[in-house]
């Protein structure tokens, strides 16, 4: 094995599969970042990434809030209109 096949195959360990230990934890700072970046005050999220933003809730990354049955994130502490 080459050592970049090995680098993808860890890789795709880490961050490839839906379960991957790290690809939650990166997405949701990904999604943190952008709350922080002023007149981003609200991400809508849907489908797969509901379960991940429930999940970055829970680990205080992010708060889920819901209008009607649409899911969004905020910030930690932001101001609910």
């Amino acid at each position: 094995m080459t050592m970049s096949a090995f680098l993808a195959a860890v890789r795709r360990r880490l961050f490839g599969s839906v379960w991957g230990p790290l690809a939650r934890g990166a997405w949701c700072r990904a999604q943190r970042r952008h709350l922080c970046v002023p007149g981003h005050t609200v991400v809508w999220i849907r489908g797969d990434a509901v379960p991940w933003a429930e999940w970055g809730a829970r680990r205080g990354y992010f708060e889920v809030q819901h209008m009607g049955k649409l899911p969004y994130l905020c910030a930690l502490g932001a101001p609910v209109a």
